[in-house]
C-alpha cells in the first residue's frame, strides 16, 4: 500500500524507481494500492475513551449470560445489559472456554530500525509494505511515521504463548529475519535495531464445516445468549477496527443482521 499514482500492478523496476528505498528483484510481481493509511492506535484509544466518558469501567469485570440479557459485575457495582460484546483478543478463550481450542495466541516480535537512507523512508515518500518471500516468510513494515525508525515485523506466526505471557521485549535474534529481509529488499530502511516490542496474535483454527485454512476472525452471536463475540483487535486485528466495529454494532442492534459466513461460529462443527 503506497502513496503515489501508479497502476495497481507494476514491475519491480517501476516500484524501485518510485520508492528508492526498495531494491526488489526484477522477477517480482508488485501491487501498489493508493488508499492505504496508518491507524495510530494510541490516538484512537484516547478519542474513544473520551467519547465514552463516564461509561468507561476501569475495573476488572465478570459477566453471566442469560437468555434476556447479560449481568456484569465489578468490584463496586453490578448492572444488567440487554446485550454485551466481548472483544477480548487473546483473553477470549479464557472468558468462553468452548472457544479455547479454536484460538491460538502467538508472540509476535516487532522492531524499529534506524534507516540507512532516512529521506527515502519518510512518511509521504515511502509506503506501508508487505514482502512475501514464500511460505512462513512474510515481512511487513511502515514508513518512519513516528521519527522512531522504520517499524517492521514478521507476519508469520511466532511461538504459542498464554494471553498473559508477553515476556521480555523482542530480541535481536527474533528480529534477525526481518533485518535480513530489509537488507536484501529494502536497503534504504535497513539498519540497526533501535527499539523492539511484542504484540499478540489471536489466530483461529481451520474450520471443519465451511472449510478454510484458519486465520479468519470470529464475529458472531454466542449461542443461547445475548452475548456477541469477536476474536479480533489484538495484533493485526486493530487495523480492521472500523469495519469490525460496524459489524459488531449491527449484531447488537439489528436482529436480522448476520456477519459474513466466514466469520460465523457455524463454520466449526461444535457450533453448527
Amino acid at each position: 500500500m503506497a502513496q503515489g499514482r501508479l497502476d495497481p500492478l507494476v514491475t519491480a523496476a517501476v516500484a524501485n524507481k518510485a520508492f528508492p528505498a526498495f531494491s526488489l528483484p526484477d522477477d517480482w510481481d508488485v501491487v501498489v494500492q493508493d488508499g492505504g493509511a496508518i491507524l495510530h492506535t494510541a490516538t484512537v484509544m484516547t478519542l474513544m475513551r473520551a467519547r465514552a466518558g463516564a461509561r468507561v469501567i476501569g475495573e476488572r469485570a465478570s459477566f453471566a449470560p442469560h437468555r434476556d440479557g447479560v449481568s456484569i459485575r465489578t468490584d463496586s457495582e453490578e448492572f444488567f445489559a440487554e446485550r454485551a460484546i466481548l472483544a477480548l483478543g487473546p483473553w477470549l478463550g479464557r472468558a468462553l472456554p468452548p472457544l479455547a481450542a479454536l484460538l491460538h495466541v502467538t508472540r509476535q516480535a516487532v522492531g524499529w530500525f534506524a534507516p540507512h537512507s532516512p529521506d527515502t523512508v519518510a512518511l509521504g515518500r515511502f509506503p506501508i509494505f508487505i514482502l512475501d518471500r514464500g511460505p512462513d516468510d512474510i515481512v511487513y513494515g511502515f514508513p518512519d511515521f513516528e521519527q522512531r525508525g522504520v517499524k517492521a515485523a514478521p507476519h508469520n506466526h511466532g511461538p504459542a504463548v498464554g494471553p498473559d505471557d508477553w515476556g521480555p521485549p523482542a530480541s535481536d535474534a527474533e528480529l534477525r529475519s526481518v533485518g535480513d529481509a530489509l537488507a536484501a529488499l529494502v536497503p534504504g530502511a535497513a539498519g540497526p535495531i533501535v527499539d523492539s516490542d511484542v504484540c499478540l496474535y489471536t489466530n483461529t483454527a481451520p474450520a471443519d464445516v465451511r472449510l478454510d485454512a484458519g486465520e479468519e476472525f470470529i464475529i458472531d452471536r454466542w449461542p443461547e445468549s445475548r452475548l456477541i463475540v469477536c476474536s479480533a483487535c489484538s495484533g493485526h486485528g486493530a487495523k480492521f477496527a472500523p469495519a469490525i466495529g460496524q459489524r459488531l454494532a449491527r449484531l447488537g442492534t439489528d436482529p436480522s443482521y448476520q456477519a459474513e459466513l466466514f466469520f460465523q461460529l457455524s463454520r466449526y462443527s461444535q457450533f453448527a
